[in-house]
């Protein structure tokens, strides 16, 4: 027995440091595990010449969280699809969603969104202002005009393409149809095999009030946006008083941006006050101030 304790002593130093060098090297697979999946390891600062990728939310008004943020873009899915989150009128959805990836320097992106990426790491999230005179700069196409006496000719042509998108359908040539406009009131349109325009004669009552309606169809109660009131008929065109419905009221007179369709035009209303409003017919995002939240995803 004395001999097999003294084997057993023997053995003990060897078994100790195996199991010192296998717990060394336990931790050290850890610390690798930690390491890769709980701190980026990437320290990169992004600079000119570099690709990137940024996951992003543009918004106008505000930062999105804020009370006016609307989102006219991102490159967030969840963003996207939550309908508690106000979106642009030009906002569309996207087939998918991931990192917009650019190259700094190259020109691709809003010169003010590419230099708030310099100096940037993997993981940063940072917001971006862009002044209007910055960002998606356009010919101004404002107009200011009186709510009460406007004017819509009685008498209106559009092409074919324009009248389908407008109302989902084509007159049929040589016959009078009676429709439901975009102003709430009946017109008759028609189309001739030798023309590609729809002729349309608007017929409403005076002393009526109607409501804007998209496409033909009458919004339901606490969604409208627009009534006419035809007060009459003058010089060939309805004449009547405007007023905006449940409108966002951003600061003073400025709204939160409001389109209509109207066929022949497109609005986008910006402001509106107890006599005027002011609207514009360039692209939604032409001409506005931009706020971005931007996170830096990777730098190559």
């Amino acid at each position: 027995m004395a001999g097999e304790d003294s084997k057993k002593k023997e053995r003990d130093p060897i078994f100790m440091v195996c199991l010192a060098l296998f717990t060394i090297a336990a931790v050290a697979v850890l610390g690798v595990y930690i390491a890769d999946h709980f701190f980026s390891s990437d320290n990169s600062v992004a600079t000119y010449g570099d690709t990137v990728e940024v996951d992003y939310t543009g918004s106008y008004y505000d930062y999105v969280g804020g009370e006016h943020a609307v989102v006219f873009d991102t490159s967030y899915s969840s963003v996207a699809k939550d309908d508690d989150i106000k979106k642009a009128n030009e906002f569309t959805q996207k087939s998918s969603y991931s990192p917009l990836e650019a190259t700094l320097g190259e020109g691709s992106l809003l010169a003010d969104f590419e230099n708030a990426i310099i100096g940037h790491k993997v993981g940063d999230v940072f917001k971006v202002y862009i002044p209007a005179s910055e960002a998606y700069v356009g010919a101004d196409t404002t107009k200011t005009v009186s709510l009460s006496g406007f004017q819509v000719p009685q008498n209106q042509e559009m092409t074919k393409t324009a009248f389908s998108s407008l109302y989902g359908f084509t007159p049929a040539v040589g016959s009078s149809q009676t429709i439901t406009t975009v102003y709430g009131w009946n017109a008759s349109v028609f189309t001739t095999s030798d023309t590609n325009m729809v002729v349309i004669e608007n017929n409403p009552e005076i002393g009526k009030t109607y409501t804007f309606s998209p496409a033909g169809v009458t919004p339901e109660s606490g969604d409208e946006k627009l009534t006419f009131k035809v007060t009459g008929i003058s010089g060939g065109n309805v004449v009547c008083d405007l007023s905006f419905k449940n409108t966002s009221v951003v600061s003073g007179d400025t709204i939160e941006m409001i389109g209509f369709d109207f066929g022949t035009e497109k609005w986008y209303v910006e402001k509106v006050s107890s006599t005027n409003f002011t609207y514009k017919t360039s692209p939604e995002r032409v001409n506005e101030d931009l706020y971005f939240e931007v996170k830096l995803v990777s730098v190559n």
